[in-house]
């Protein structure tokens, strides 16, 4: 199922035609899931994929990453290709962004970018942002947003997925804080 996963988000974040459909601007499938499936069933190490294997991986994921909607699927989010993700918001205040030590060198002069995605990341949790910042190094860094302040000056953010929210962009003056993860959280004032 992970595999059926990490395939679902390659096909409908980044290469729908990889299974000859088309995604709308919402990023849903031209296809049911059904259709999907049997696409799908067609590659080699596949066969056993049915549509309610589709519907389990939908079900059983924690972090909201797909949706199915009148009888068609889409990724809630980390498109590459031009969809528009997530529904807008004005129901949050703080978010965090996870990233490496590194990135945080770059981040603290030009914000947060979306880099190869349509989106930036953030999470309503410092636990998410610390998971998805361990995806890319050990050195990691949890920035803590005023996403109301960025929200009251016309900054579009975007809920996509469970605790997960999309923006085009975050300047660094709504970058508010640094999460000292060696000191319960306790939060450092940005450098």
């Amino acid at each position: 199922m992970e595999r059926l996963s990490k395939l679902l988000s390659y096909i409908l974040r980044h290469n729908p035609s990889s299974v000859g459909m088309t995604l709308d601007n919402k990023g849903f499938s031209s296809i049911t899931v059904e259709e999907l499936a049997r696409r799908i069933a067609t590659r080699r190490g596949y066969e056993w994929v049915r549509p309610e294997h589709i519907v389990e991986v939908v079900e059983i994921d924690e972090k909201g990453r797909f949706e199915i909607k009148d009888g068609r699927i889409r990724a809630t989010y980390g498109h590459s290709i031009d969809v528009e993700a997530g529904t807008p918001t004005k129901d949050v205040e703080i978010l965090y962004h996870g990233t490496t030590l590194r990135a945080w060198k770059m981040i603290r002069d030009q914000g947060i970018k979306p880099g190869k995605r349509r989106y930036a990341h953030l999470s309503s949790s410092i636990e998410d942002a610390l998971s998805m910042a361990r995806r890319h190094g050990r050195d990691v860094v949890i920035l803590k947003i005023d996403a109301k302040a960025m929200i009251n000056d016309g900054f579009e953010v975007r809920k996509a997925g469970k605790g997960i929210y999309l923006v085009k962009e975050v300047p660094p003056k709504y970058i508010v804080g640094i999460v000292d993860l060696f000191n319960n959280n306790k939060l450092l004032k940005p450098q």
